[in-house]
């Protein structure tokens, strides 16, 4: 989008118009129109209502205080969204992770709540965050929602998004130094998104997934060295009497930088799409 000046020649972003918006969305200047004013009588198709919302969205587009289905509320809201098949073990973890956002969110006056519907509908937030969701269940929620759509520890792929993951080969490297040279296993909750669990599945030489307390007790008879990135098992596994190598040091990183990429979507800021693709 075109800038202009300001006297100091500060780049100012200029203000997206309805014509940007139906540029973008491929219809006419009436039917955004319509569409933001609520107009049934134009018999306007749902794709094309959404084709309409995800530009409006991606374009920061606001025609007045008082637009249908915008977001004018001046205290963002961040909502944290998990997957339907989520076990007990990972929505403990959630917990954990909704600490750390609360922790680094700071003075940013953000609002902040975990939702517990599992369904595919609008969101009424300034941004969502997808919390270890399947691909399906991933582009399912951001279909029905014009509001940016962060992936932490689902791995999505796709530049349209912001994603945060684990960088598993770095903790490899750490718990193979941590071992000395000994076989290890990796333990973590059972990711529901695949292919983040193909890439832990690559990162380590040995990898036991675990959802149920069955699980848990097969880890106490059967592993000896393990490693953990993840606070639930760890205190779980802690006192065992297995030897435990914990790596906690992307827990902080990981919420500091998902509040930063909720801070650059809602902003709008054009960023190269390989920047979209963290690691911590």
């Amino acid at each position: 989008m075109r800038t202009k000046t300001n006297d100091n020649a500060q780049p100012v972003k200029k203000r997206a118009t309805n014509r940007d918006v139906a540029k973008m969305a491929g219809v006419s200047v009436a039917t955004v129109s319509y569409v933001v004013n609520g107009r049934e009588d134009q018999h306007i198709s749902e794709a094309t209502k959404k084709r309409v919302f995800h530009a409006i969205n991606f374009l920061n587009y606001v025609p007045n205080p008082h637009a249908v289905g915008l977001n004018t509320t001046q205290r963002p809201s961040l909502v944290v969204r998990s997957s339907a098949q989520a076990s007990p073990l990972a929505e403990n973890e959630i917990l954990y992770f909704l600490h750390a956002l609360d922790e680094v969110r700071g003075e940013q006056n953000y609002s902040l709540q975990y939702s517990l519907n599992k369904s595919a509908e609008k969101i009424p937030a300034s941004a969502c965050i997808c919390y270890d969701m399947s691909d399906e269940e991933f582009y399912t929620l951001s279909r029905e929602n014009f509001i940016p759509v962060i992936a932490v520890d689902c791995l999505i792929n796709d530049p349209v998004f912001y994603q945060i993951t684990l960088d598993y080969k770095k903790v490899n490297s750490h718990a193979e130094r941590y071992f000395g040279g000994q076989d290890f296993v990796y333990c973590c909750i059972e990711p529901r998104n695949d292919g983040l669990k193909n890439e832990i599945i690559a990162a380590f030489r040995q990898v036991k997934f675990v959802s149920t307390s069955q699980d848990i007790r097969d880890c106490f008879e059967l592993l000896k060295n393990v490693v953990v990135t993840q606070p639930t098992l760890y205190d779980i596994f802690a006192g065992m009497g297995m030897k435990l190598f914990f790596y906690r040091d992307h827990l902080d990183e990981r919420a500091k930088i998902t509040i930063e990429c909720m801070n650059k979507a809602i902003d709008r800021l054009n960023i190269a799409d390989e920047e979209h693709y963290i690691k911590v």
